[in-house]
């Protein structure tokens, strides 16, 4: 996988607990997958360590970069001016407590082959939350997940039926995405990525 490029896009809000683990497992991952990669740690205004932690990562390895904004403006907002700075053939959006991570190397590998979008699909029939193993924050936001893309579903997707709100999708850096004018400054720049994507008649796996 060292012909293209990925760059990981990781938002990152008042997660100085877990921050610095989770950022070993990713890098593990990477190494593991032998990917030529760049990830970019965005800080959204976090009010707790997060970016002491997040600097600590910085300090092992070069490719890790850090964008830091002082206030808290959004995970749309921050994603749409990160994504602008990225190198990479492919870009992954990826959720600080890296959902899915037993799907990662499949996620990449179906990127790698030529796949333009992939995407975890919550929404798929063989798809089942356990509540028995989740918290009530992980509950609450699967519940508003599933409310939220209901609504997008009749709104701003024309044929994706699928998971938006999902925290691990990748896609292929195609002509002229970075330079889109995407709207959403809150929650909603992934159902506006895959719209994107979806007017251009590339299939989402």
């Amino acid at each position: 996988m060292k012909d293209k490029k990925f760059s990981f896009l990781v938002p990152c809000y008042n997660c100085e607990k877990f921050i610095f683990n989770n950022g070993l497992k990713l890098l593990k991952k990477i190494k593991r997958n032998q990917i030529n990669f760049e990830i970019f740690f965005i800080n959204d205004g976090s009010n707790d360590n997060s970016l002491t932690q997040l600097n600590k990562l910085k300090k092992l390895n070069n490719k890790i970069k850090i964008i830091n904004f002082r206030n808290n403006e959004g995970k749309s907002s921050v994603l749409k001016k990160s994504i602008k700075k990225t190198s990479g053939k492919i870009i992954i959006l990826y959720d600080c407590d890296l959902p899915y991570l037993n799907y990662f190397d499949r996620v990449v590998k179906l990127l790698d082959n030529g796949n333009k979008f992939v995407t975890i699909d919550r929404r798929a029939i063989e798809s089942k939350f356990d509540y028995t193993q989740s918290n009530f924050y992980q509950i609450f936001r699967y519940l508003v997940s599933k409310l939220v893309n209901v609504i997008i579903s009749y709104t701003i997707l024309k044929d994706f039926n699928g998971d938006t709100q999902s925290g691990l999708k990748g896609f292929e850096s195609i002509k002229n995405f970075k330079n889109q004018n995407f709207l959403s400054n809150k929650f909603f720049i992934d159902s506006e990525i895959i719209s994107f994507f979806e007017k251009k008649n590339i299939k989402i796996t």
